[in-house]
C-alpha cells in the first residue's frame, strides 16, 4: 500500500512538473532549465510506466523473463528518444534568437543629423521601435533592413556611420526596425512575428511623404534574409538584397546539429520556409553568400538562389567568414551597382 502511494505521488510530481514545462516552453519561454525539467519529467514518468510494465508482465501474466527485458529495452529507448526531442525542442530558440539592447549606440546617435527614431504601432497592435537615415528631406527610394540574430537597429545605424558607408547608399533612406525582443521593442522574436513585422514595415514605410513607394528594396543578413524574402514575396518591393541567406531553417539547424531530417524535421520550430516563398518573388535580387559561411551553408544560399521567379545576381565569395561578408572586397561596390539599377529603372 506504501509502494502504491509513493508511486501515485511521484506520478502527480512528474505530470505536474511536464505540464507546467510544456505550457511554458510551448509558448516560447522555454530556456534549458525548464526543458531540463520537461525532460526530466518524461523520464521519471516513463520510469514508473517501465516498474508497472514489468511487474504486470511477470506477476499478473507469468510470462517469461525476456518479455519484460524486451519491454524494458523497448521503453528505454522510448524514454531516450523522447528526451532528447523535448530537450532540442525547448532550447533550439535560444539558438537562433539573441536579443540585444545597444544604448550605447542609440546615445551615439542621438542629434546626429539625417538619424531619427521610429515608433509606429501597427494593425496588429504591436508598437515597432527602430531607427531611420534619411538621405534627404525630398522624396527617395528606401532600403528596408532586416539583421542578423545579434544585431539591433543602433548597433546596425552607428557602424555604417563610423565606417562612413552612406556613399554607397547614395540617394537611398534606410530603416531598420527591430525584430519583437530586440532594441526598445517588446515580446518574443519567432517566424511568425518576424513575417508580421516585415509586412507591417513596409506599410509603415510606404505611407511616408518622403518615401517613393515604387522604389523600395528590401535587404536581409543571415537571420533578416528570410524576413526580406517573405516581404519581397507579398509587396511590391524593386529589389532584394540577401547576405548569408538559407533555403528553409532545418538548413540552419543542422548545420549546427545535423539530425533535422526526415520526420526530425518536425522538431524544429522556427521553419522560415524561404525556399517556399521565393517563387512569389519577381523583382531583381541580388545573392551575396561565402563558401566559407560557418553558420549558413553555401549550399543553401545557392538553392535558394535558384528559386526566385526574377533575375538574380549571386556574388559567391571565397575564404570570407559568416561574420565578415560585408567587409569583404567587392561587396559595397556590387551593392551599389544593385541600387543605382533599382533607382534607375
Amino acid at each position: 500500500m506504501e509502494t502504491t502511494k509513493h508511486t501515485a505521488l511521484h506520478m502527480s510530481l512528474c505530470a505536474g512538473i511536464l505540464g507546467i514545462s510544456g505550457i511554458f516552453i510551448w509558448v516560447g519561454m522555454g530556456g534549458l532549465l525548464l526543458s531540463a525539467a520537461f525532460v526530466a519529467a518524461i523520464v521519471l514518468l516513463l520510469h514508473l510506466t517501465l516498474r508497472g510494465f514489468g511487474k504486470l508482465v511477470t506477476r499478473k501474466r507469468n510470462a517469461p523473463k525476456w518479455a519484460a527485458r524486451t519491454g524494458a529495452v523497448l521503453l528505454a529507448v522510448l524514454t531516450v528518444l523522447v528526451s532528447v526531442c523535448g530537450l532540442v525542442y525547448g532550447v533550439q530558440d535560444g539558438m537562433l534568437f539573441y536579443y540585444v539592447n545597444d544604448t550605447g549606440s542609440r546615445e551615439f546617435l542621438q542629434d546626429r543629423p539625417g538619424y531619427s527614431e521610429i515608433a509606429f504601432t501597427a494593425e496588429n497592435g504591436r508598437i515597432y521601435h527602430g531607427m531611420m537615415y534619411r538621405a534627404a528631406d525630398e522624396k527617395a527610394p528606401l532600403v528596408i533592413y532586416f539583421g542578423g540574430n545579434g544585431e539591433v537597429s543602433y548597433q546596425r545605424l552607428r557602424g555604417l556611420e563610423e565606417n562612413e558607408r552612406w556613399a554607397y547608399y547614395a540617394g537611398y533612406h534606410y530603416l531598420y526596425v527591430d525584430y519583437e525582443g530586440y532594441g526598445l521593442n517588446e515580446g518574443q522574436t519567432g517566424q511568425r512575428s518576424m513575417y508580421e513585422g516585415a509586412l507591417a514595415v513596409y506599410d509603415y514605410a510606404a505611407a511616408l511623404p518622403n518615401v517613393d513607394a515604387d522604389r523600395v528594396v528590401t535587404m536581409g543578413y543571415s537571420m533578416g534574409t528570410g524576413s526580406a524574402v517573405y516581404l519581397a514575396a507579398r509587396r511590391p518591393v524593386a529589389g532584394l538584397v540577401l547576405a548569408a541567406p538559407y533555403a528553409n531553417g532545418p538548413d540552419l539547424y543542422n548545420n549546427l546539429l545535423p539530425i533535422f531530417y526526415g520526420p526530425f524535421q518536425w522538431l524544429v520550430k522556427q521553419k522560415l520556409p524561404s525556399d517556399e516563398h521565393a517563387p512569389k518573388v519577381t523583382c531583381p535580387s541580388l545573392v551575396i553568400a561565402s563558401h566559407s559561411d560557418e553558420a549558413v551553408p553555401f549550399a543553401s544560399s545557392e538553392r535558394l538562389s535558384k528559386r526566385f521567379a526574377g533575375p538574380v545576381d549571386l556574388m559567391e565569395l571565397d575564404d570570407v567568414s559568416h561574420n565578415a561578408i560585408f567587409g569583404a572586397e567587392g561587396v559595397y561596390d556590387r551593392l551599389q551597382n544593385f541600387l543605382e539599377g533599382v533607382a534607375a529603372a
